[in-house]
């Protein structure tokens, strides 16, 4: 069942989520280091890319901007419902929005991809289902608003949850699939990474198709040993991450084929996410 939320608790949330808890003792994970110490003397700005947590109000609307931008370049065929767009934009406030970079400290208009991620605590669910009030809603994440302008770079935003899940005792991942005829081609993508549906396809309350019908989407979950083994897996591509645990240094293993990308004329991907922000930035009047 979706959990209640009442609005005080929204804004405490929301005002939590503009920044991980910076205790100056997390938890350390296994081979990724804490502070700003870069390894072996080589050059930074050849050995990683940068997943920064964005929580200025102008990186936040830049986030907005280039997933717009990404979205209308792939042709994506669903909207916010603008019934629940009140709605919606709470949500996208109470959400960690992190964006991925090529460089440390680039400008916000760099971002090349990225992800946005409510607990369930902090927000419900966008769905009713599937139920999973068998965990604490503290512990399940919702992961939407996935957009990248390169190729690959949408894998390592993915890619860069890894460690923040682990610091703030992630346990599930859920995520909703765009189901519309032809609008589940990337179904094998998360089933890749050990996402399996939960249920039956839905119909998403913030979003709708071109007819102005909600948007069928199939609720799909990331849990036990299969969250375990890509977390581990992801983790690995950690180089550190700052004390405040906004900022993560990433292996470029995916920056070659961004770079090569950016260079051809290829059109702009996203992922199917289907929790889609409003059509201006949050602060705009409707």
């Amino acid at each position: 069942m979706s959990r209640a939320l009442n609005q005080q608790d929204c804004e405490t949330n929301a005002r939590l989520c503009y920044r991980l808890e910076s205790v100056r003792g997390p938890p350390l994970i296994a081979g990724v280091s804490r502070g700003n110490n870069y390894c072996n003397g080589e050059n930074e700005e050849d050995i990683f890319m940068e997943f920064r947590q964005l929580s200025a109000e102008a990186e936040r609307n830049v986030f907005v901007t280039r997933l717009e931008k990404a979205r209308a370049a792939r042709g994506a065929v669903f909207r916010e419902n603008s019934q629940s767009q009140s709605a919606n934009r709470r949500r996208l406030d109470c959400s960690r929005l992190y964006g991925l970079f090529e460089n440390n400290a680039a400008p916000a208009d760099t971002m090349v991809a990225g992800i946005a991620m409510h607990d369930l605590q902090s927000f419900p669910q966008s769905c009713s289902a599937p139920d999973l009030s068998y965990l604490p809603a503290q512990a399940v994440v919702e992961c939407s608003d996935h957009w990248s302008l390169s190729n690959g770079a949408g894998m390592l935003a993915w890619a860069g949850l890894a460690v923040p899940m682990r610091l703030l005792g992630v346990r599930a991942v859920l995520a909703y699939l765009s189901a519309g005829c032809g609008e589940n081609d990337h179904g094998g993508f998360y089933a890749s990474m050990g996402f399996a549906p939960a249920g039956s396809i839905v119909l998403h309350p913030f979003v709708e198709d071109a007819h102005g019908e909600k948007l069928p989407v199939q609720p799909m979950v990331l849990e036990g040993d299969a969250f375990e083994n890509v977390v581990s897996a992801f983790a690995k591509g950690c180089i550190e991450y700052s004390d405040d645990a906004r900022i993560f240094h990433l292996k470029n293993f995916i920056r070659p084929l961004v770079r090569r990308a950016s260079v051809r004329s290829t059109q702009p991907k996203t992922q199917n996410l289907a929790v889609i922000p409003g059509s201006r930035p949050p602060q705009a009047a409707a």
